[in-house]
């Protein structure tokens, strides 16, 4: 009898080991590290609207979330809405986003932009928080190229 309760206690601490693995990975918040904020690491994560258009009347927006999006808004009613990935090593954030179908026989591009803080640090609920970003946009086609920009938190 002695045994089972050991097993039956066992196999409960490793279901709990197993699920409590699981648990930092869906509330974990990306970080990114600014060497001039006590602690270093300030979260990334939010939406982020460029404050110039790219490549001619295109305004490009990002959600760097879990499950990354971004849109891009322009002449004629124009609506694109993508997936991205993105991964924050160091001081630099790394977005890939995907290629997009915006209707009318048009896409967007896959591309991939380089991110860095610039600015100052928003404090919400004691959470600091990138304001502002200086990104470089590195278009996959051929003879393009690159872009650098700015984007705000919305």
């Amino acid at each position: 009898m002695k045994t089972r309760s050991n097993l039956a206690v066992g196999l409960m601490a490793a279901v709990c080991l197993v699920l409590a693995s699981f648990s930092p990975a869906l509330g974990q918040e990306t970080r990114v590290i600014v060497p001039d904020h006590p602690g270093g690491g300030v979260v990334v994560n939010g939406c982020f609207r460029a404050t110039q258009n790219l490549f001619g009347p295109y305004r490009l927006t990002l959600c760097l979330e879990r499950r990354g999006t971004y849109e891009v808004r322009g002449l004629g009613g124009m609506r694109c809405d993508g997936r991205l990935t993105h991964r924050a090593i160091g001081r630099d954030i790394y977005i890939e986003l995907q290629r997009t179908s915006c209707g009318r026989g048009r896409a967007w591009e896959a591309a991939s932009i380089e991110c860095r803080h610039s600015g100052r640090l928003l404090l919400s609920l004691a959470i600091p928080r990138l304001s502002t970003l200086a990104c470089t946009y590195h278009p996959s086609v051929r003879g393009v190229a690159s872009r650098p920009f700015t984007a705000r938190r919305l």
